[in-house]
């Protein structure tokens, strides 16, 4: 398949997905919504593309907020706020019991190497260690972001202020290992969708271990390049794959920013295509491309929604279930 549905959906401002390749709903497991903003523009477009529900990172009381006006469309990760005088791990162990009472699934953490310009710790620092004993004793999932793409690491990052890319993840196993029946949630396939081989390393040796598909442009680029690598390990790990996007709700009306991403990961998961990505990607060298993994029907099915429902409790809406006004 072709560049001809880029421009029939750009056309129509990408509101006109095509029929899915799987019957069944799908669970958008990372995006960032926070109040006031759009967030009705990315409720429809999730709407548009049969997404149900959306996990919202937000601290919790606007995730509440969020949930109260969209009580079928938002499941809540929270997180707290950077800006405090009170220590971190104090604001988190006050935030996890909050968050458990109001029933969400995910605590998430900003771990990238750039937390190291906010924080005075690191994932694997012991002043932690409560945070996720507390986590643990409440049987809640673990979402982090732990490391950023090769070109960051290549073009933007000092390794001596930030480390080198493996420097990322044995703060990461130090947690897997502390808290084994904790589920971990590793966003942007782990931070390492350039480095197959790594990851199927880290979910041989850690079952507690899940990764997510959120960074539209991020995940397409670097999956997109090694498809075969990439199709035989999705067949090898859909049970520990979830879908996301990382869709950002702005403050400025921009609908299409929403609907061109859902658009985006339809067409690489369920297809074929190969056309010019309608995203923009500074980081691509030359025109940044899509091309589809066209995944079989049973992957979909599991990393649209299954992994999601039975590792991290978040209970599936099905897209083909009628609304009731």
């Amino acid at each position: 398949m072709h560049g001809q549905p880029l421009d029939e959906a750009n056309a129509a401002g990408f509101r006109t997905p095509p029929p899915h390749k799987v019957r069944g709903p799908i669970v958008d497991v990372h995006t960032h919504m926070t109040e006031p903003a759009t967030n009705h523009e990315l409720v429809e477009a999730a709407r548009i593309y049969g997404v149900g529900p959306i996990v919202a990172i937000t601290p919790l009381e606007e995730g509440l907020e969020l949930r109260a006006r969209y009580p079928d469309e938002i499941v809540i990760a929270a997180r707290e706020l950077w800006e405090s005088p009170v220590p971190f791990e104090q604001r988190m162990l006050r935030l996890i019991p909050r968050a458990h009472a109001a029933g969400a699934p995910l605590i998430k953490f900003w771990f990238a190497p750039r937390v190291r310009d906010r924080l005075p710790l690191l994932l694997d620092d012991r002043r932690l260690d409560p945070v996720f004993q507390a986590i643990a004793d409440h049987a809640l999932g673990v979402l982090v972001h732990v490391s950023d793409p090769d070109r960051w690491f290549e073009r933007k990052y000092d390794p001596a202020k930030y480390g080198t890319k493996p420097d990322q993840y044995p703060m990461l196993e130090t947690r897997l290992r502390q808290f084994p029946r904790t589920p971990f949630l590793a966003a942007h396939m782990g931070g390492d969708p350039e480095h197959l081989d790594h990851l199927d390393d880290l979910l041989e040796r850690y079952p507690n271990l899940y990764l997510d598909t959120s960074a539209t442009k991020w995940i397409v680029r670097e999956l997109g390049r090694q498809r075969e690598a990439a199709r035989a390990f999705f067949r090898r790990w859909a049970e520990r794959i979830c879908f996301g996007t990382d869709q950002v709700v702005l403050r400025e009306s921009d609908p299409v920013r929403y609907t061109v991403r859902y658009w985006v990961h339809q067409m690489f998961w369920e297809t074929d295509l190969v056309c010019p990505s309608p995203i923009p990607d500074p980081d691509a060298d030359g025109i940044p491309m899509l091309r589809g993994l066209d995944l079989p029907e049973d992957v979909l099915e599991q990393i649209y929604w299954k992994t999601a429902e039975r590792a991290f409790g978040i209970t599936a809406r099905s897209a083909l279930r009628p609304k009731t006004s």
